[in-house]
């Protein structure tokens, strides 16, 4: 009776002494309940630092880059976040129950030896999401030395970016070598950080755009592709207006073969002559400001796939 009274509890301390096993790490072994460190305010700003990150806002721009709506976006980030937490906290909840990692948790459904192969596939996915990461840090980094000494970056790959992602990885480094109470104190003193610079970058958005209703009515335009090939072959392309309806960009230029072939004023939206055949075709805008030129990123035009129109039918085929 005891037993089942112990086993029903949230947390169990395991305390059997298997010293003596060959299959005993101290690593491995059961963390008691008394010797748990990591509160319910460090575990929710953990998830505060995986969900509110630069990967996360790039994938929301990305989708309304490729013209889903912001309530469609919102409507799959949020999707894929309740499928993915699912398996998690079914994964995560023995673990913490009973104070035993994954690898111990396994070893009852793979077997001693068996557990290897699921544990090295969870390294080598923490290793690419890893990567990710501090390549998006050390962009972060370029960026801000680039702020900081007044120049411009390269769009491509540069050395200075990978200079950028060593000096993000050696931090990383350092809290991971100085353990998991480390990351603690980082995630808890970071995630009210990250909540309010979020809070304050929708403020700043709102404020210079007009209005927090300006910015969704605008959105609406990164629905059209900037650039795509209609049934002519002809290029047509649909920069992106102001709230007046004026065009922001003045000229555009073509880069064929990664060759670029000069800047030209934009004075319509269909560009007819282009051979598309075996070529790699892209397509940039510009405008002044003040005395220096912005320039858009390199836009890939697309094929013409037919009218996909109403929330349902693009966000069912972005699903797909």
């Amino acid at each position: 009776m005891n037993t089942i009274q112990e086993m029903s509890k949230e947390i169990v301390s395991l305390h059997d002494d298997h010293r003596h096993s060959s299959l005993y790490s101290e690593d491995l072994a059961p963390v008691l309940e008394e010797n748990r460190t990591w509160s319910r305010w460090s575990l929710a700003a953990i998830w505060v630092g995986m969900a509110v990150c630069i990967p996360t806002y790039l994938l929301a721009s990305y989708m309304i880059g490729s013209g889903m709506t912001w309530l469609e976006s919102l409507i799959i980030i949020g999707l894929a976040n309740v499928i993915i937490t699912i398996p998690m906290v079914l994964n995560g909840h023995a673990g913490v129950k009973y104070g035993i990692p994954f690898p111990v948790i396994g070893r009852s459904s793979f077997g001693i030896r068996g557990i290897h192969i699921p544990a090295i596939v969870r390294a080598i996915v923490a290793c690419g999401w890893f990567g990710i990461q501090t390549w998006i840090g050390g962009l972060a980094i370029y960026a801000i030395f680039h702020a900081l000494m007044g120049t411009e970056g390269t769009l491509g790959l540069s050395f200075g970016k990978f200079i950028g992602f060593g000096i993000f990885w050696l931090i990383n480094i350092y809290f991971i070598w100085k353990g998991t109470e480390s990351i603690k104190f980082l995630e808890q003193y970071s995630a009210p950080i990250l909540i309010l610079i979020g809070i304050a970058l929708i403020v700043w958005g709102a404020t210079q755009a007009g209005g927090f209703k300006i910015v969704l009515d605008q959105s609406k335009q990164l629905e059209i592709p900037a650039a795509q090939w209609n049934a002519q072959n002809d290029l047509v392309i649909n920069p992106i207006r102001t709230t007046a309806g004026a065009v922001k960009a003045e000229e555009y230029q073509l880069i064929i073969d990664g060759v670029e072939k000069g800047w030209k004023p934009l004075n319509s939206q269909i560009i007819p002559g282009i051979n598309r055949e075996n070529s790699n075709i892209q397509i940039q805008f510009r405008r002044q400001s003040n005395s220096a030129y912005v320039e858009s990123s390199q836009i890939t035009p697309i094929s013409s796939t037919g009218d996909l129109t109403g929330l349902g039918s693009r966000l069912w085929s972005y699903i797909l």
